[in-house]
């Protein structure tokens, strides 16, 4: 059929396989006694990776159209809408197609969404044709592929990532009952596309995945950016750590058999991991470019700082307070906002874990162990993406979003034989 609101998904027949290249280098010292401190560089690169994209993303550039919706939009005549729209069966008998527009769509024109009108005038069959055809535009002018309006979806390995890390790690083995370890990771992810979508779907609308679908068709580098799973700052640590009490030991050695097994056997070990938030993009709420996706935010004077947790109206948790929500605003017809793909941080997160062991021997093939063991022992929540629209009413809140578990504690024991 020459048009269809069908969609289809089809492999690149260019495609290949991915490739990826790493590389590092290792420095370890011995800086005391059974403690050794290790610097090490990571770097990596990939290229050819899976990845995939919907090939009817409407033209808006190369057709006329977005100047067209700008005559509209400022209250004028333009002859490539009225033609466009001519057939249209929307249209009232003294109605130009540019009044029908500004009739139908007030908001759009309003918000600058050239890519929702364009789909809109894509997407409109007269007939069996295209409303493009049926004006005498022929079948191309909005769309590549119109057999598939509903979406033309290509698998393809086009996409490529890099990443360097900094490692810091000292690490205390296992001496006179202790044992421990700190690193520390300062890293930089950088990708095209961090949501993998093959054979799966094309990331639409406002998702944070939605980001990894290309923004503009022409150019796919616009979404070169920071990953989505970026850390720039980690620290882990753990300890162990056995109490100095019982047999062999610094206190309590000589005591008595049954002392021995109440005051021996003893074992604390805690582990620790601070993170910084992961990247996130702030959407304008309006498709001023992509009817895929929507574009990015402006945002006037805005910094990769800017926001916090903190309780805001209503009660609930909020990332961005009035001040900065201020600050955003919807691109022009046609133009990506300036903050692009991850440009802010969400919430980091801090956990501590901690267990507690007590080994005691009964025979020497029996053995009894009691132990208690706490997870986010201090119970902080690791807060979720606020709301990352700013057409939204709740613009800038995260509400009680978490994405870690509640403090748990658990006790157990057990016979090993």
């Amino acid at each position: 059929a020459p048009f269809t609101l069908n969609s289809i998904t089809v492999v690149d027949p260019n495609i290949k396989v991915p490739t990826t290249h790493q590389w590092s280098f290792s420095i370890q010292q011995e800086i005391a006694p059974r403690t050794v401190l290790e610097v090490n560089y990571i770097g990596r690169r990939a290229y050819h990776l899976y990845g995939a994209y919907n090939a009817n993303q409407t033209n808006i550039y190369g057709n006329g159209f977005l100047d067209a919706f700008r005559q509209v939009q400022a209250g004028g005549q333009s002859p490539l809408i009225n033609q466009l729209y001519g057939p249209d069966t929307r249209r009232a008998a003294a109605e130009t197609g540019s009044d029908m527009l500004r009739r139908l769509f007030p908001a759009d024109l309003r918000n600058n969404a050239v890519g929702t009108i364009a789909q809109d005038a894509a997407r409109r069959q007269q007939g069996t044709n295209s409303l493009s055809q049926a004006a005498g535009l022929g079948p191309f002018f909005m769309l590549s592929y119109p057999q598939y309006a509903g979406a033309m979806n290509v698998i393809d390995s086009n996409d490529f990532s890099t990443y360097h890390a900094l490692e810091i790690q000292v690490e205390r083995r296992f001496s006179n009952g202790f044992a421990g370890q700190i690193s520390y990771t300062l890293s930089k992810s950088l990708d095209t596309r961090s949501f993998d979508p093959a054979f799966t779907t094309v990331g639409t609308g406002s998702g944070q995945s939605a980001s990894s679908t290309p923004f503009d068709l022409s150019n796919r580098k616009l979404n070169y950016a920071i990953s989505d799973f970026d850390r720039t700052h980690v620290v882990q640590s753990y300890v162990s750590y056995e109490l100095p009490f019982g047999k062999g030991k610094r206190f309590g050695a000589g005591s008595s058999g049954a002392v021995q097994r109440v005051i021996g056997g003893w074992n604390l070990a805690g582990f620790t991991t601070l993170m910084g938030g992961r990247p996130f993009t702030v959407y304008s709420g309006f498709n001023t470019v992509s009817n895929i996706v929507q574009s990015p935010a402006n945002c006037n004077g805005c910094t990769r700082q800017d926001g916090g947790v903190f309780d805001g109206p209503g009660g609930f948790i909020w990332y961005f307070d009035q001040q900065t929500t201020g600050k955003f605003s919807t691109p022009a017809a046609g133009q990506l906002g300036n903050t692009g793909r991850n440009f802010f941080r969400g919430p980091g997160s801090v956990n501590f874990d901690l267990s507690l062991q007590k080994r005691t021997a009964i025979t020497d093939r029996i053995g009894f162990e009691l132990r208690a063991d706490a997870t986010n022992l201090t119970n902080t929540p690791t807060f979720g993406f606020p709301t990352a629209v700013v057409s939204s009413t709740i613009f800038g809140r995260i509400r009680d979003t978490v994405s870690s578990q509640s403090r748990k504690i658990q006790l157990g024991a057990k016979f090993i034989f």
